[in-house]
């Protein structure tokens, strides 16, 4: 009896110092561990970032190495090709052609290099290109070039000339020797040529007669 009346006397007073303590333990925990739960949240982010970033990193680091080998690949697919059509093209003949055609040029190039204009340069190759024709002279344009005394400032021994023209004996050179293409209205006879200071002739004849025939090249 005695027991149960102290109980209901002071239960409000030994309520309060539970309470107090459920309260300080509830605290104590949430700053130990959440703290520590917090911390492990933010870890777990962090990871999953480092591990997206990883990811995403090595996937771009692969594909730049399968493009880097996909165009070493080409590259030397490409080599390959380019020397197998540079051994087709040796095997052919074609290098020995396009050189003898690049000596012709040269040489047609050398003996009209000092004429003034571009008809005279091209009448004077095609005139070139006649002779090569005619059987009564030689049928290369360098022995044709090398005949003396025929070519007007011509210098056997100076080689020089500019790329205009190479390009102007190249248009006359080329078309004959790769297709057998002569200039419209040339002839193997037109061997004859009648220069002045502003027009350059062919003929057929060395003698000026009516029964002359003529070419100029326009």
């Amino acid at each position: 009896m005695v027991k149960d009346y102290l109980s209901e006397q002071y239960a409000d007073q030994i309520e309060i110092p539970f309470s107090h303590r459920a309260t300080a333990r509830k605290e104590r925990f949430i700053k130990r561990y959440g703290i520590a739960l917090c911390l492990a949240c933010a870890f777990t982010l962090y990871s999953i970032l480092l591990a997206s970033f990883v990811k995403a990193r090595t996937e771009k680091n692969l594909t730049a190495e399968y493009d880097a080998q996909y165009a070493q690949k080409m590259d030397a697919w490409i080599d390959e090709q380019r020397m197998e059509q540079s051994r087709q093209y040796f095997l052919s003949g074609e290098a020995s052609r396009e050189a003898a055609i690049n000596q012709s040029v040269d040489a047609v190039a050398g003996a009209i290099s000092k004429l003034s204009t571009d008809q005279q340069k091209l009448t004077e190759a095609a005139c070139m290109l006649a002779r090569v024709m005619n059987p009564n002279y030689p049928n290369t344009f360098e022995e044709v070039v090398d005949m003396p005394r025929q070519w007007m400032f011509y210098d056997g021994t100076n080689k020089t000339f500019s790329q205009h023209d190479r390009e102007l004996a190249d248009s006359i050179v080329r078309p004959y020797m790769e297709s057998g293409i002569v200039p419209n209205g040339l002839t193997s006879d037109m061997v004859y040529g009648a220069w002045s200071n502003n027009d350059f002739v062919l003929r057929d004849s060395y003698q000026n007669t009516a029964m002359m025939h003529t070419f100029r090249y326009s």
